[in-house]
C-alpha cells in the first residue's frame, strides 16, 4: 500500500510493514469532497496520486487557498493540533489515491510504535520547510 508513495522512502522495510497496518487506501473521485471546513479532525492523508484544492469560506465567500499534489500529507496539524477541528475544506481536483491513517489508530501507532510516529513526524517537518522555502504553506 505504501509502495510507491516517495516521500516514506527513508522509512526500513520494517517501519513500513509497522506502518502498513494503521493504513487505509481511500480513492477520490474528481469533484469529490475529502472535507470540509471545521469537520472534526479525525484523520490525517498521504496523498498518493492526484491533486486537491483546499478552501476556505471568509465572510460569506468562497477562497482558494492552495492545492496540494501527490506526495503531500494533508492536514497532520489539525490531528496533531488543539482544537482538533478542519480549518479549510479539500475537494479533489482530479481521481486521487489516499493513504488514511484515522485518529485512533495514530493513538494506537503512538503507543505501539513511537519511534515510528516520531520519524514520520519528522518527514513532515523536513516537508514543511521545504514548501516554506519554495514560499509553499
Amino acid at each position: 500500500m505504501l509502495d510507491g508513495l516517495k516521500m516514506l522512502d527513508d522509512l526500513s522495510d520494517e517501519q513500513k510493514s509497522s506502518l502498513e497496518i494503521f493504513c487505509q487506501s481511500r480513492m477520490l473521485s474528481a469533484g469529490e469532497e475529502l472535507f470540509a471546513e471545521w469537520d472534526e479532525a479525525n484523520a490525517m492523508y498521504f496523498l498518493k496520486t492526484g491533486s486537491l484544492s483546499v478552501d476556505k469560506m471568509i465572510d460569506g465567500e468562497q477562497f482558494h487557498l492552495n492545492e496540494v499534489h501527490a506526495e503531500e500529507v494533508i492536514w497532520e496539524m489539525a490531528l496533531f493540533g488543539w482544537n482538533h477541528k478542519r480549518m479549510a475544506g479539500a475537494t479533489a481536483l482530479e481521481d486521487s489515491q489516499l493513504i488514511t491513517i484515522l485518529s485512533f489508530s495514530v493513538e494506537q501507532l503512538t503507543q505501539q510504535h513511537p519511534e515510528l510516529l516520531d520519524r514520520i513526524k519528522g518527514l513532515i517537518e523536513i516537508r514543511n520547510i521545504q514548501n516554506k522555502s519554495k514560499g509553499i504553506s
